[in-house]
């Protein structure tokens, strides 16, 4: 049984491929068998999964002010208020949590991991892999 999912939304192109190069660092350490990870290319692919799992970890680039490298830990009621341009996706990343929560996701089942890289042709830096990889891995040590 799936407990955790952690998803990193992303594309093959530029800072935009961070989340999913979190996940691709994630399946080389040992995780609970509890956990599973998942790319996603569209927000939109979470909505059902935002409700059937018990505890969501989302990882995404942030297109914010600076400084790059900085990671936001955002909740779900931190998306629609926050002003945060998450990447290209941030429209439907909020819109698929505001769907899951009116079809009655807990507000205490998401976490977002955001790193700002600042401009979507930023050269991902494997010192923001590494610590959002740890960050995921400091989560899932946490009680939920």
């Amino acid at each position: 049984m799936t407990d955790t999912l952690v998803a990193g939304i992303g594309s093959p192109h530029g800072a935009d491929r961070l989340g999913w190069a979190v996940i691709e660092a994630l399946r080389s350490m040992t995780l609970p068998a509890s956990v599973a990870l998942m790319c996603c290319s569209l927000p939109a692919e979470l909505t059902s999964r935002l409700l059937e799992t018990p505890r969501v970890i989302v990882i995404d680039a942030l297109l914010g002010s600076g400084p790059a490298g900085k990671i936001h830990h955002l909740c779900a009621a931190d998306l629609p208020q926050a002003g945060l341009r998450l990447s290209s996706h941030g429209v439907g990343l909020v819109d698929a949590v505001l769907l899951a929560s009116a079809l009655g996701m807990p507000a205490d089942r998401l976490s977002v991991l955001a790193l700002d890289v600042m401009h979507p042709e930023t050269e991902l830096d494997p010192a923001w892999i590494d610590g959002l990889a740890r960050c995921v891995c400091g989560l899932l040590d946490a009680p939920h």
